[in-house]
């Protein structure tokens, strides 16, 4: 038998290889995968192959080579060229013949084999009229007496996880698998072996756990030696011993789902998607994550070495973390501080950032007390020092600019030398949030009858003394929005030319009406750099995609001409005379603080912005420079893999980021659950029926009311919104304030008291309970429910 050379050489003549002789896939994709599979190290039954074969001419030795494989059937499966491959799957186009008995019978199956060549299946398939350029290889192989047989992908086509592996089983031959003559047993198994999804088609398992871990690990140590996701064929015979049949790529996958998971300082760290939720709910793009995310946990660790809880920022991820795309907080790395300093503790830390007790959530080993008392004192100081901070960042904002440059080359040196400005930002509005949760928590003990542990009822009138600051930016914006919208329904022909017209003409009309015009640029001036996920460096501001916002405006204007009850911004007065000398004291500031944290959370913003709009003109340039086919691709690589990319161009980097855009959509579907300890794992939503039973949540702004509930995952589910409504979303940032007018309350599944929706709820005097945990689960839109703000409990009504 010969052995090939090459890709693209073949015999001139039919030629015969043992499956050991085959080194590439000139002999077709399944005869190469074959021969894979005996050098992973796996059981494969007795083959041969027949290069280059042709109708009616066969090559010396053949009828050797098949007694060779003993008195058993045959199968016959052609192994053409590109088949099975790396590219191409060209799967069920050739043909493939079973149970072949007899030499003369494995002569004809060959012929049927190189005849499938020539078939207009396989024609259409490859897009051609002519086979002349592909060669037919045929593989010649021992049949298993399958009692089993079936196929395993070590990562799940359908989600495109690599974590997952999905094993599909019949009885008997697996052909009427692949021909879809029958319904398979259905199994997802992780990467621990651990069953996490099944469907049995017969109610009776074909298959045992033995069996399903056996072809689990066989599959995996297959992938770890060819290095990529595997489709792989398998048969159990009835003694029970596991054949491979065959192995090829799976085509069409996008990047790997996890490329840039970090890893957990402590493998039993309790993450949460509380909280960062809030800033950027869903998956985030690579450059958004490594720029963002990181910044986040910049900010973070700097003020636990500031405070003297952590010796040194750390380039790896300690206080938040990056999974599937999404993005986490670290509430064990965030405890780090409880266990650095006096009176902190990790249920308080979870209330802050969860909203409720996470029991989950360990207390870590505390430093020896004197040191307790040292760092105890630095965050009083770190704190108590922000008003001056704030002030001396105003300045450094106002100046701060990332300048436009000429070519690819200048644009990503200047963001490289003004990157730090973000994580300093990202610092300064961490340490004001620290002083506003500071005497925020103050307050609360005050107003509570027992230390650290305040009722329903308590918690909901430390939230509404805490709303009665007024001059809140967020707010500010706010009453200005709903200025706005009164004055376009003012207007005589709003409801035709704003009301009743597409988002995008509605736009339209609003810069060209005289009236508005100059209101509504204004708005855009002061507040063009907020919107929806505002930190993420791929969503457009408002400044630069009003659409979003004037949707949310139509509906409030249709709400106004129809004469519904609608609701605006205002701030709660508040007696001091009536509260207690300690609270009056304490509370103007924890109302100071309140503005403060509002308004560096828009400097926060706007430094984003500017580094939105800089990548825009860096995606820009690489376009004119002939670098990237479009500007959106610059999203999908790192921050520092920008600078690479840039200087030395190279087609895999290139490829890769728009594998990775390919697989944004697969990591936007995934959910986790809001605690997890370990690396976050995605789940499955399930139903939650909870029977008679009340949902209860965190009170966030006071009041009850009744009303029909709306459930919105996204902004355009919340379009649909009627006057009136009770909202019912998974969280809520600055994208969705235009809404706050029309509804008559507000629950979230998370969010704590200092969230965006409980801020802006408490302006507009709506009642509202955060951290329902599973409201947008177990309300439906149509609904009847009560909320009630006070207590935290909603009621879905009959």
């Amino acid at each position: 038998m010969q052995k090939t050379s090459g890709i693209t050489s073949s015999p001139a003549k039919p030629g015969l290889l043992s499956l050991h002789q085959i080194t590439d896939e000139s002999v077709g994709g399944k005869a190469y995968g074959l021969s894979r599979l005996l050098d992973m190290g796996l059981q494969v039954p007795p083959a041969f192959v027949v290069c280059c074969a042709q109708k009616d001419q066969y090559p010396q030795g053949l009828r050797e080579a098949w007694s060779a494989l003993g008195d058993h059937p045959v199968a016959v499966r052609s192994s053409a060229q590109g088949e099975d491959g790396s590219e191409d799957s060209f799967a069920g186009q050739y043909d493939t013949v079973l149970n072949v008995e007899g030499f003369d019978a494995v002569l004809l199956a060959i012929n049927h084999c190189v005849s499938s060549l020539e078939s207009a299946r396989a024609m259409q398939y490859q897009g051609r009229d002519d086979t002349a350029e592909t060669a037919m290889n045929v593989v010649v192989q021992r049949m298993v007496n399958a009692r089993a047989a079936g196929v395993v992908f070590t990562a799940d086509p359908v989600s495109a996880r690599r974590d997952v592996m999905v094993i599909d089983a019949v009885k008997g031959l697996g052909e009427a698998l692949v021909s879809g003559e029958v319904t398979p047993d259905h199994f997802a198994v992780d990467r621990c072996d651990n069953i996490i999804h099944q469907s049995l088609a017969d109610g009776v398992a074909i298959l045992s756990n033995e069996e399903l871990v056996q072809i689990a690990r066989g599959a995996r140590q297959a992938e770890a030696h060819e290095g990529r996701p595997l489709d792989l064929e398998w048969a159990i015979d009835a003694s029970g011993e596991l054949f491979w049949l065959q192995a090829r790529p799976i085509t069409k996958l996008p990047a790997d789902l996890n490329e840039f998971d970090t890893p957990l300082p402590r493998p039993d760290d309790v993450v949460t998607i509380s909280n960062v939720s809030e800033m950027m709910p869903g998956a985030v793009s690579p450059l958004t994550g490594s720029f963002t995310g990181w910044s986040i946990d910049y900010g973070l660790q700097h003020m636990q070495v500031t405070v003297g809880t952590r010796k040194a920022i750390s380039k790896q991820w300690q206080v938040t973390a990056w999974g599937y795309g999404h993005l986490f907080l670290n509430l064990t790395g965030n405890i780090v501080m409880s266990a650095g300093v006096l009176g902190s503790t990790p249920e308080q830390t979870a209330q802050t950032l969860c909203g409720r007790p996470v029991p989950e959530l360990k207390a870590l080993p505390p430093m020896p007390t004197w040191r307790r008392m040292i760092n105890t004192v630095r965050l009083f100081h770190y704190a108590l020092t922000a008003p001056k901070v704030v002030a001396r960042f105003d300045q450094e904002v106002a100046t701060f600019r990332v300048s436009t440059k000429h070519n690819a080359k200048g644009m990503i040196e200047e963001l490289m030398s003004k990157a730090w400005f973000y994580e300093h930002a990202m610092a300064v509005h961490i340490q004001s949030s620290a002083l506003s949760g500071f005497l925020s928590a103050i307050v609360e003990n005050m107003v509570s009858s027992r230390s650290n542990n305040a009722t329903l009822e308590e918690q909901a009138e430390a939230m509404r003394l805490l709303a009665g600051a007024s001059g809140v930016e967020s707010a500010e914006m706010v009453l200005e929005l709903d200025a706005l919208v009164d004055r376009i329904a003012s207007v005589p022909d709003a409801t035709s030319c704003f009301c009743d017209v597409a988002a995008t003409d509605a736009l339209g009309w609003l810069r060209s009406e005289q009236s508005i015009s100059s209101d509504f640029d204004s708005f855009l001036v002061k507040h063009g750099h907020r919107g929806y996920r505002e930190l993420c460096m791929r969503d457009p501001a408002w400044g630069e995609e009003p659409t979003p916002l004037v949707q949310s405006m139509q509906a409030g204007v249709r709400a106004r001409l129809a004469g519904a009850t609608t609701h605006n911004a205002h701030h709660s007065s508040i007696d001091m005379a009536g509260l207690k000398r300690g609270l009056r004291w304490v509370l103007p500031k924890a109302h100071n603080a309140v503005r403060r944290r509002e308004h560096t959370k828009s400097h926060l913003v706007a430094v984003a912005h500017r580094f939105k709009l800089a990548f825009v003109d860096l995606g820009k340039l690489l376009v004119e420079e002939g670098t990237l086919p479009d500007a959106d691709l610059v999203y999908f690589f790192s921050f520092d893999e920008l600078a690479t990319f840039v200087t030395e161009p190279a087609s895999a980097m290139l490829k890769q980021a728009q594998s990775r855009r390919n697989a944004l959509p697969f990591q936007q579907r995934l959910s986790f659950p809001e605690i997890s300890v370990g690396a976050a794992l995605p789940v499955q939503e399930k139903i939650v029926d909870l029977g008679d039973a009340a949902l209860s949540g965190r009170p966030a702004s006071s009041g009850v009311v009744e009303g029909i509930a709306r459930v919105a995952h996204t902004l355009a589910e919340a379009a649909e919104l009627k006057p009136g409504e009770i909202l019912v979303t998974p969280i809520t940032d600055i994208g969705w304030t235009p809404y706050f007018s029309m509804i008559a309350g507000l629950i979230t599944d998370l969010g704590s008291a200092v969230s965006h929706g409980a801020v802006i709820a408490r302006e507009y005097g709506l009642p509202c309970v955060v951290n329902s945990r599973v409201g947008t689960r177990v309300i439906n839109t149509g609904d009847r429910v009560k909320l009630d703000g006070d207590t935290g409990v909603v009621e879905i009504l009959d």
